[in-house]
């Protein structure tokens, strides 16, 4: 069988076909720099969802095998105008009396507000008494119990139209004599498109990420053993 020879493109074309690949080539680079670039920021951001600013205030630090964790839930809001508070200080205090569990502490869980003050009904008298009954037996419970008291609250809420975008909670150790603060921290949360990027990455790996309140906890208790307030390991 006679052998066959293939026709040879001329010059013009072989310029073209290298053109478009190097036009190829490059386009493909770009992309992959924005998306590495897009990655990064995703990850920047998600690294930024969460931050704590802790002071020290006194020498009291905490001592014994029990805790109080002393909530003070915000007000009620009933203006739907406003949409959905978002708040999520009584699952804080709740996520704190847990890692102290698992540490060996016996912990408390109280209530700072009564519900006639938290839905505002305080203006009838004998709601006002049934408010300060509660707040002096709370008080009165914290002294006799003499153990450390974690106080929870709310610092604040910003929202972008009727969304929460950004939420600060403050944590306060107390000494049970005084009820004064010998450190505080003010924990942050921010929302971001990246929260639903990192969601999709542990859908893939059949988990969920923690919920904002144990990771605050957890960002709590880390930097309560950094400041010297918690000793460094568990009590049994």
């Amino acid at each position: 069988m006679p052998p066959k020879f293939e026709p040879v493109p001329p010059p013009a074309r072989i310029a073209l076909g290298r053109s478009l690949l190097r036009s190829l080539t490059r386009k493909l680079v770009v992309l992959a720099v924005l998306g590495a670039a897009l990655v990064l920021w995703a990850l920047w951001q998600y690294s930024q969802r969460q931050s704590v600013d802790a002071s020290t205030l006194g020498d009291y630090r905490i001592g014994g095998d029990a805790v109080n964790v002393l909530l003070v839930q915000p007000d009620v809001s009933l203006d739907l105008g406003t949409g959905l508070r978002g708040d999520y200080t009584a699952q804080l205090a709740r996520a704190l009396a847990v890692q102290f569990e698992q540490l060996g502490y016996r912990t408390r869980q109280l209530s700072a507000r009564s519900d006639e003050e938290r839905f505002g009904q305080s203006l009838r008298q004998e709601n006002r008494n049934a408010a300060l009954a509660h707040q002096t037996q709370v008080l009165q419970s914290l002294r006799e119990t003499s153990a450390p008291v974690l106080r929870v609250s709310l610092d604040g809420l910003e929202h972008n139209g009727s969304v929460v975008v950004e939420q600060r909670y403050k944590v306060e150790l107390l000494d049970p004599r005084t009820l004064q603060p010998s450190w505080q921290a003010r924990l942050t949360w921010r929302e971001g498109r990246s929260q639903s990027i990192v969601l999709l990455w542990h859908l893939r790996q059949n988990r969920l990420p923690p919920p904002l309140w144990d990771s605050l906890a957890t960002l709590a208790v880390k930097r309560m053993r950094e400041d010297g307030k918690l000793p460094p390991s568990t009590i049994h």
